[in-house]
């Protein structure tokens, strides 16, 4: 935003920096043209799209560098309905915060594993909760992440 710009599409705009050679400058109202609409419009769909084909969003701002996780559970598993849920509502009961969740489907999607960061340390009986009480799940691994995630 430039000092003094008009708050109207018609109105003189005039700032030192514009007036310096080789640069163009707009105030506001100059991102209110249809064509800047439709590019707009035009970038929102592909950030969806990208989103919905890879599960990662383009031009992602504001991403913790470091999180407050401290481990890293691996779960190894049948690619079934309702997995994933017990597994956090197993982490819920003990009020274990998931910071961070992968979850990447092999080839035929048969199988699947799960990287969940956590803000705590899972205890040995939760551990054996979340493996015998769903048999779908093939195996667990809990890492310890020395300087977060």
């Amino acid at each position: 935003m430039f000092p003094g710009e008009p708050s109207a599409a018609a109105g003189a705009f005039t700032d030192p920096l514009a007036a310096l050679p080789n640069v163009y400058g707009t105030h506001h109202i100059g991102a209110s043209t249809d064509q800047a609409q439709e590019a707009i419009a035009a970038e929102t769909v592909r950030i969806v799209r990208t989103f919905t084909e890879t599960g990662k969003v383009p031009n992602v701002v504001n991403l913790a560098q470091r999180t407050p996780a401290t481990h890293r559970l691996i779960v190894r598993h049948r690619d079934r309905p309702g997995v994933l849920a017990h597994v956090f509502d197993c982490l819920r009961s003990r009020n274990l915060n998931v910071q961070e969740t992968e979850n990447i489907v092999f080839e035929g999607a048969q199988a699947a594993i799960a990287r969940i960061n956590l803000d705590g340390a899972p205890d040995q009986a939760l551990l054996d909760a979340i493996r015998g009480d769903n048999a779908d799940i093939l195996e667990l691994q809990l890492v310890r992440l020395t300087t977060g995630a």
